[in-house]
């Protein structure tokens, strides 16, 4: 059950949609926010189809929810009873009590906030979250796609919901339409009761469009295989990824997991620097852009790094729209790792940014400092990314904006993790075990100075994230287990695991970070056209091993150094010998 504290009510008043005869041509009229008036739009547009498919695949984001739900059995229990079957009607309708007031309760307390409709002179910018939190769409619609538009600049909500999908599948190709995108006189009044970290996702996953990326293009009928193989087949066992490998110079190959299916890309080389494998998960996700397939021009795909968001920007021509798929679909758990980085905190709005944003902000122009700034507001809902167009501009999510720091961290429990990491001496990782497979085994310890106590937590991390073999000495876990999330103590070590990594890894691209490196292996292969070759190389002290081939078992070689420097330097000069060659590091 939510509270105040983890909450916000957001006062909302909308109209019924409707769809009226225009002359020779059809209006359809979608309700805007009538609390927030000030933002409305009128137009003609140009390719309804496009208007049409753009906003159905939105809907499809905004209804799309992957998170498990309990197996409701009171149709079952009210069939047994018909039979005449040995339960009683007391057990029936204790279910269904429990049942309303487990999930009846909670859907109507929680609920995501409708889509934000942002008008500019430029474009018309629909933005929503998915309720599960782990898919972002916007979409921009270009003033080419609108003739003559009555426009008032601002932002407003806009109601998307069953009836206004209904009166959009109604655009027809054939017929002139006009989009009448405005507030009703009147329109009863409501509110939502918006999760705070559904409203902290959104801000994250804007913030995180500022992250470096690696970025290459897809040509549409490259998406439309990978979803149609998926269509064709399921996977049965893990790991069930969408992998991507990147040379320079070559077209991006993009690899179906578990079947280790290779499908080449026709959008174009890769334009990168060096050679990569990047593994992202819930594929399953992209299936919401097949109905804009066949408007697509070309679908440019933006990666962030191992479990950040993925971005896919569909160019449509009068229109393009964004889709964000954050890491992980349980974003409860992996995210509290993955985002340590994009923490709000209680940065004042600036007041220079906020006139640069209002008329559209070029990324192309932004200093370490701006972006900076500009990843503040995004993660405070003030201002908002359009990978499409490259600009950032603003973008007021609510009239009344949530307290400062009530977006810094998911919930308690994540605030408290991080309430043990300001002192580095309360948590200490005692096990990092790289299972092959099976992924990663992390344990450690937590010195609870608040608590008086010491607790032992440990967790397994499968290749897709999910969590299990978790342990904890603390009372939360013992109550409950893992079924209410992670433990304060488990989200510590996992936060402090991640910064650990990241440092490593920035540590590698420097002479002095290497010398730290005394002990490692790193997997890399390439693939040419008689098949994939692998080449295996560890570091252990003084002795450096190679194995390699087409198949296993693999060729090896052992050499021995006089001393560790001479080891580590060879080691080093190897793997970028192997990355000139078109090796890809794929040890991850």
């Amino acid at each position: 059950m939510s509270d105040a504290s983890t909450t916000l009510d957001v006062p909302v008043a909308f109209a019924a949609a409707t769809v009226a005869a225009d002359g020779d041509g059809v209006r359809v009229h979608l309700p805007t926010d009538a609390t927030r008036p000030g933002a409305h739009a009128s137009t003609r547009v140009h390719r309804p189809a496009l208007v049409r498919d753009a906003l159905l695949a939105l809907g499809d984001v905004l209804a799309s929810d992957l998170r498990y739900r309990g197996r409701d059995r009171a149709d079952y229990l009210a069939y047994l009873l018909a039979k005449g079957k040995g339960v009683s009607k007391q057990v029936w309708d204790a279910q269904k009590e429990y049942l309303q007031l487990r999930y009846a309760e909670a859907a109507r307390t929680e609920e995501p906030l409708d889509p934000v409709l942002t008008v500019g002179a430029d474009a018309l910018r629909f933005e929503l979250l998915s309720r599960d939190e782990s898919a972002y769409a916007q979409l921009a619609i270009g003033a080419g796609a609108l003739a003559a538009p009555a426009l008032a600049a601002g932002t407003t909500l806009i109601d998307l919901g069953p009836a206004a999908l209904r009166a959009i599948g109604r655009i027809r190709s054939y017929r002139p339409t006009t989009l009448d995108l405005a507030p009703a006189a009147a329109a009863p009044a409501t509110s939502r009761r918006v999760p705070l970290r559904w409203l902290r996702a959104l801000g994250q996953i804007q913030a995180a469009a500022l992250l470096p990326a690696e970025r290459f293009t897809l040509a549409p009928i490259d998406l439309y295989n990978v979803l149609q193989t998926l269509r064709m087949r399921k996977a049965k066992q893990a790991p069930r990824a969408l992998r991507y490998e990147l040379v320079p110079g070559q077209p991006p190959r993009i690899v179906l997991e578990p079947w280790d299916l290779v499908l080449t890309a026709t959008g174009g080389p890769y334009a990168g620097t060096r050679p990569m494998v990047v593994r992202t998960w819930g594929r399953g996700r992209l299936q919401v852009l097949a109905r804009l397939l066949p408007h697509a021009r070309s679908i440019a795909v933006h990666l962030l790094g191992p479990g950040l968001p993925a971005f896919y920007v569909v160019d449509a021509g009068d229109a393009t729209l964004t889709l964000g798929l954050s890491g992980w679909t349980d974003a409860g758990w992996a995210g509290v790792a993955t985002f340590d980085q994009l923490a709000v905190g209680a940065d004042l709005p600036d007041a220079a940014l906020a006139a640069r944003l209002a008329a559209g902000l070029p990324l192309a122009e932004l200093t370490p400092s701006t972006r900076a700034a500009l990843g503040a507001e995004a993660a405070s809902l003030r201002a908002a990314i359009d990978l499409a167009r490259g600009v950032a501009f603003a973008r007021p999510l609510l009239a009344t904006p949530p307290p400062a720091d009530a977006l810094r961290y998911r919930d308690a429990r994540e605030a408290a993790a991080h309430r043990l990491l300001a002192d580095a001496a309360q948590v200490t990782l005692t096990k990092v075990h790289d299972l092959g497979a099976e992924g990663e085994r992390i344990e450690g310890q937590v010195d609870d100075a608040r608590a008086h106590r010491r607790f032992v937590a440990g967790f397994t991390i499968d290749r897709e994230g999910r969590t299990a073999g978790a342990t904890c000495t603390c009372p939360a876990f013992r109550r409950a287990g893992i079924k209410e999330g992670p433990c304060e103590h488990m989200i510590a070590l996992r936060v402090l695991h991640a910064r650990d990594q990241a440092r490593l890894a920035a540590a590698r691209a420097t002479d002095d970070g290497r010398r730290l490196i005394r002990a490692e292996t790193r997997t890399l292969f390439r693939r040419t056209p008689r098949g994939s070759e692998t080449f295996r190389l560890s570091l252990d002290d003084r002795s450096v091993v190679a194995r390699w081939g087409a198949a296993e078992p693999l060729r090896m070689t052992r050499q021995l150094y006089p001393t560790a420097d001479l080891a580590r330097a060879d080691y080093f000069a190897r793997l970028d010998e192997l990355a000139r060659k078109g090796f890809i590091d794929a040890t991850a």
